[in-house]
């Protein structure tokens, strides 16, 4: 899914936060959702893949059926087009607060880590609190400053782009299952041309600090 706007994630009570950080245990998440706004918007795909120690392990997927106005209509045709996600699949599909707690399991305690996440974060969070009532408190990591930092001059820092530059084959782009995986090969590689490039871990996470200017209070850490 296209992102953009200013996140909504971590605004809720209780919810997580972005780490800067170099995670070797993680769980790569990316959502489809029928729009950019978190707050109006709602998923309609979750994929995500767990990695201890720097080896993929299991993966979770599931569409999610979202409450609409209109019985049946739960997606546009431009939805449909960008993610090959149809109506009639939704139809059938889990609603929220069952996709949501069966992830929850899945995700446990654990770090995020996606491309552009904040994107994601900010819907389930709000889909954590609304179906199941309970914060998601999990911190998480974002690709997409490590792209922008390593690469300076591009003029655009989508998967796509970072998929392409690495050779990185995406079958299914903008279904949740497939980014993710993709995602994660693009971590591996950045991560380590960030490492290579400006001398170590800590000095590329201070270069992304630096990129960012965070708010008082981020941690800078090397997980």
């Amino acid at each position: 899914m296209a992102r953009k706007g200013k996140d909504f994630a971590g605004t809720l009570p209780g919810t997580g936060c972005s780490r800067i950080a170099l995670p070797d245990t993680y769980v790569v998440v990316d959502l489809e959702t029928t729009g950019l706004d978190a707050q109006r918007d709602r998923i309609i795909e979750i994929g995500a893949l767990e990695v201890i120690q720097g080896k993929p392990g299991r993966t979770f997927t599931s569409l999610v059926q979202p409450v609409t106005a209109q019985p049946g209509y739960f997606v546009s045709p431009f939805i449909t087009n960008l993610t090959g996600i149809t109506n009639d699949q939704l139809l059938g599909a889990p609603r929220a607060k069952q996709a949501l707690e069966a992830f929850g399991k899945f995700l446990g305690g654990r770090i995020v880590l996606g491309y552009n996440v904040g994107f994601d974060m900010g819907f389930l969070q709000q889909g954590f609190q609304m179906e199941l009532y309970r914060p998601l408190a999990n911190d998480w990591v974002d690709v997409l400053p490590m792209a922008q930092t390593v690469f300076p001059l591009w003029e655009h820092h989508r998967l796509n782009n970072l998929a392409a530059y690495y050779h990185v084959e995406n079958p299914q782009a903008h279904r949740a299952l497939s980014d993710v995986v993709t995602t994660d090969q693009c971590y591996r590689r950045v991560a380590r041309d960030g490492v290579a490039r400006f001398g170590g871990a800590e000095a590329f996470l201070e270069a992304i600090r630096k990129k960012l200017h965070p708010e008082e209070g981020e941690q800078l850490s090397l997980w």
